[in-house]
């Protein structure tokens, strides 16, 4: 669903507009696996790349595996880091044309750090000291990651209220933890019962991105008949290796309202997720020669609505295009943050994040702003987003606008 705020153009000897386009639409964002990376350390001496912080005769080749990391570390004299292609065919490092990696390494900057995702052998050294008769060059093997065949197992898998004495639902938890090398990311998790059909759990901190993610689900049972049920859950990882179905210990009793008691019932209807956005305004700046950077003459401040009491998540994101007009000004100029602090919590429970706390600049490709982790962001919450502007000082007078698009989707 898509619901857009009026335009408004504001004149001026040079005004700087900004206009809103509000849009609420629906949308998921899927993680990546992160394996757990290693790192290698080289030791730089007077005369060796070394495997030891002592003197050493021999030069280090180190051989890791994809994702993994190299550092390498002073231990005496001031060297660099250079990387030479596909071979050293001059000492003097005179033919490391484009290397993809290079770095200091002195008595200030001592370390130096390179991660190493693409396979193949890369050949360094230090161009200072590539005489002939020393031995500062090496290589660094990049082997190829063996691929996860390890599944994840379930564990601790729990329900409450059980017995369910006439409860409509159920909370139903479990942790979810990947195993074997390389370890992977955690991608989903999902219950059944009875050998049904797979229902889907959420990730308890919002995202399924770690290597041990505890899972939870609300579990209708109202349907259930009066006896106990099986309850498995399993978890799958970034590799698609699913674990075994882990059942919940004794079953689920489902069991009718204890007697001599009475049930006081609700129904909560859901309703929409909205986002209220405001024109970014601003005001004239006087033309300088030089390039300013101006703030809005007013903040404004947002609202975003969760009211689904579904839990999903959402997530706010910022696109824009060029400033135009009298001329034209890029969007790059046109940057935006979110401090933390300006979130403010109307009603409902856990507040949004903020992704960008420091200013990044805009574009046509939409910015995460603000997320909300799933079962969190429910409810009412006021954010004021920070704008800045870059003015060329180059820029001819007159009035300029913008179209910034502010779209609020389900999902964290």
């Amino acid at each position: 669903m898509k619901r857009n705020t009026s335009a408004r153009r504001v004149a001026g000897s040079l005004v700087i507009g900004a206009l809103v386009a509000l849009v609420v639409g629906l949308g998921l964002f899927a993680g990546s696996d992160n394996s757990q990376a290693v790192d290698s350390t080289v030791f730089v001496g007077n005369n060796w790349f070394c495997n030891s912080n002592a003197s050493c005769s021999q030069p280090t080749d180190v051989t890791i595996t994809a994702g993994d990391t190299v550092t390498w570390t002073r231990s005496a004299g001031t060297h660099n880091v250079t990387e030479c292609g596909n071979n050293w065919s001059k000492w003097d490092g005179s033919d490391c044309v484009g290397a993809t990696f290079a770095g200091p390494i002195t008595s200030s900057a001592t370390t130096f750090v390179q991660t190493f995702n693409t396979p193949g052998t890369y050949y360094y050294l230090c161009t200072f000291h590539s005489d002939g008769t020393s031995g500062m060059r090496s290589t660094v093997t990049v082997e190829a990651a063996a691929p996860d065949t390890t599944p994840p197992t379930a564990s601790g898998v729990a329900a409450n209220p059980n017995p369910t004495n006439g409860a409509a639902s159920v909370t139903l938890t479990a942790t979810i933890t990947d195993s074997g090398t390389p370890l992977g990311t955690i991608a989903s998790a999902e219950y059944r019962i009875d050998g049904g059909a797979p229902t889907a759990m959420f990730a308890a901190d919002g995202t399924f991105n770690g290597a041990t993610e505890n899972v939870t689900a609300n579990v209708p049972v109202g349907a259930l008949s009066l006896t106990n049920h099986t309850v498995e859950v399993r978890g799958t990882d970034a590799a698609a290796n699913a674990s075994a179905w882990v059942a919940l210990a004794g079953g689920l009793d489902v069991t009718a309202t204890p007697a001599g008691s009475v049930q006081a019932s609700v129904t909560v209807q859901g309703g929409n997720l909205t986002n209220n956005a405001a024109n970014v305004a601003f005001g004239t700046v006087g033309l300088t020669g030089s390039d300013q950077t101006i703030a809005p003459s007013v903040a404004s401040t947002w609202t975003a609505t969760d009211a689904r009491g579904s839990g999903a998540g959402w997530n706010v994101t910022l696109s824009s295009t060029d400033f135009t007009g009298a001329g034209t000004i890029a969007v790059a100029n046109f940057k935006v943050r979110q401090l933390q602090s300006d979130i403010t919590t109307v009603s409902g429970n856990t507040a949004p994040n903020s992704l960008v706390t420091s200013y990044q600049a805009l574009g046509g490709t939409p910015l995460k702003m603000l997320q909300a982790a799933a079962t969190t962001g429910m409810g009412s919450y006021e954010y004021v987003p920070g704008f800045q502007l870059t003015v060329p000082g180059s820029a001819a007078a007159g009035a300029y606008t913008a179209n910034l698009t502010v779209s609020i989707n389900s999902g964290p």
